[in-house]
C-alpha cells in the first residue's frame, strides 16, 4: 500500500514537472489603440501675401506691428485686422479674396464663415479680386460685404460705391449703398476656338496616255522562203582516156 502511494506521488510529480515545463502560451497582444482622429486646423484667415514698402498693422486704434520689406511676416490669428500703408504697396489673402492696397491706403479686413468684408477708412482706393478674378475698386469711406455660396459671390455694399469688372476689366458696373450683385465664385473656363478645318485643294493629275497595245496576229501562214542556189563555179573537166595504142609517131 505504501509502494502504491509513493508510485502515486511520483507520477503526480513527473506530470507536474512536465506541466510546469511546457511553454506558456503567449498572450494575444492587444489591439494597438486608434488615436482620436484629430481635427482639422481652418484655414488662418487673413494673412499677408506681399509687402513693398512700410506697413503698420493695426489692432483697436493701436499700432501692434510695423513692417518693412525684409521683414518676417507674421501669422494673423485674427479675423480682423486694419492695415495703415505708409508707403510702398501690400497685398493680403481673405476668404479666397485678394486685398491690394497702396500709400496712403486705410483698410480693415474681417474674414470669418464664408463671408470677407473690407472696409477703407479715408485716403487711396482699394482693390478687392474675387476668385473667379472680377475686381472691386473701393473709395474712400466704402464697405463692401462678400459672401460665397453654392458657387457664386455676392458682392453687396454696406456704404459707399465700388466699381465692379469683370476677370478682363470690362462689363464695368457701379454698386452703391443697399445694392448687391452676384458673380461666380469659379474662373471662367476660357472658351475654346471652333476648329476650322484647312480647305484642301483638289489635286490635278495630266492625263494618262493608254499604252500602246501591238496587235495580236492569231493566224500566221506559215512562209517557207524558197533558197535560190547560186550558179555553181566549177568548171567540169573532161577526163581523157589514153588509148592502148601507141602511135606510129611515138617512138
Amino acid at each position: 500500500m505504501k509502494l502504491f502511494n509513493l508510485s502515486a506521488i511520483a507520477f503526480l510529480f513527473a506530470f507536474g514537472a512536465n506541466v510546469c515545463a511546457q511553454p506558456a502560451t503567449p498572450a494575444t497582444p492587444a489591439d494597438p489603440a486608434v488615436a482620436p482622429a484629430t481635427p482639422a486646423v481652418p484655414a488662418k484667415g487673413i494673412k499677408i501675401t506681399k509687402i513693398t514698402g512700410t506697413v503698420n498693422i493695426m489692432k483697436d486704434g493701436q499700432i501692434v506691428m510695423t513692417l518693412k520689406p525684409g521683414d518676417a511676416i507674421p501669422e494673423i490669428t485674427d479675423n480682423k485686422v486694419t492695415f495703415a500703408i505708409v508707403d510702398g504697396t501690400v497685398e493680403v489673402e481673405a476668404g479666397g479674396k485678394k486685398i491690394s492696397a497702396a500709400t496712403g491706403s486705410n483698410f480693415t479686413v474681417s474674414s470669418t464663415n464664408g463671408q470677407t468684408n473690407v472696409a477703407l477708412g479715408a485716403g487711396t482706393p482699394v482693390a478687392v479680386k474675387t476668385e473667379s478674378g472680377n475686381n472691386i475698386i473701393l473709395t474712400s469711406n466704402s464697405e463692401v460685404k462678400m459672401v460665397t455660396a453654392n458657387g457664386k459671390v455676392q458682392i453687396a455694399m454696406e456704404k459707399g460705391n465700388a466699381v465692379v469688372t469683370n476677370a478682363s476689366g470690362g462689363e464695368t458696373q457701379t454698386v452703391t449703398a443697399g445694392q448687391a450683385i452676384f458673380v461666380t465664385a469659379a474662373p471662367m473656363a476660357p472658351v475654346a476656338a471652333p476648329v476650322t478645318a484647312a480647305p484642301v485643294e483638289p489635286v490635278t493629275t495630266e492625263p494618262v496616255e493608254p499604252a500602246a497595245t501591238e496587235p495580236v496576229i492569231t493566224d500566221v501562214p506559215l512562209i517557207i522562203p524558197v533558197i535560190e542556189t547560186p550558179p555553181t563555179t566549177v568548171i567540169p573537166t573532161e577526163v581523157v582516156q589514153e588509148s592502148g595504142e601507141v602511135s606510129a609517131s611515138n617512138p
